[in-house]
C-alpha cells in the first residue's frame, strides 16, 4: 500500500486560500491529490452505453438538467434526445476514469463492439 502522504498547516492554509502552494514538494503532491479526487464530473451517455461528453461538475450545477444543458442547449433537441435515452450522471473522478476516459478516447467496449 502506497504511503499517506499529508501536507502540512502552512500549505494547507495557502490552499485555502487559493494561494500557490510553494516550497514542500510533498504538500503540493497531496493537496494536487486531494483536489483531484474530489472533483466531480457530469458526463453524457448516449443509448448504447457509451459516453459522448464530459463537464466538470462546479462549471456545470448540480442538477442534470443543468448538465443537460450544458451539453444540448435547445429544449426541442433536449426533448428528443431524454426520449431516444441519452442521460447524464455526476460522477467522481476514479468513475471518470474508468468509464468516461476509454470512451472519450475511442477505446471503449462500446465502439469495439460497433466495429465488429
Amino acid at each position: 500500500m502506497p504511503e499517506q502522504i499529508t501536507a502540512c498547516a502552512d500549505c494547507r492554509g495557502m490552499a485555502a486560500n487559493l494561494l500557490p502552494v510553494l516550497g514542500h514538494t510533498d504538500c503540493v503532491k497531496a493537496i494536487r491529490a486531494e483536489q483531484q479526487a474530489a472533483r466531480r464530473f457530469w458526463i453524457r451517455i448516449n443509448p448504447q452505453g457509451c459516453v459522448e461528453g464530459s463537464a466538470l461538475g462546479e462549471y456545470v450545477g448540480p442538477n442534470v438538467e443543468d448538465a443537460h444543458k450544458q451539453f444540448t442547449p435547445r429544449a426541442r433537441d433536449r426533448k428528443r434526445e431524454t426520449t431516444e435515452g441519452y442521460r447524464h450522471e455526476l460522477i467522481g473522478h476514479a468513475e471518470w476514469k474508468q468509464r468516461a476516459e476509454p470512451c472519450l478516447l475511442g477505446q471503449c467496449e462500446h465502439r469495439k463492439r460497433a466495429a465488429s
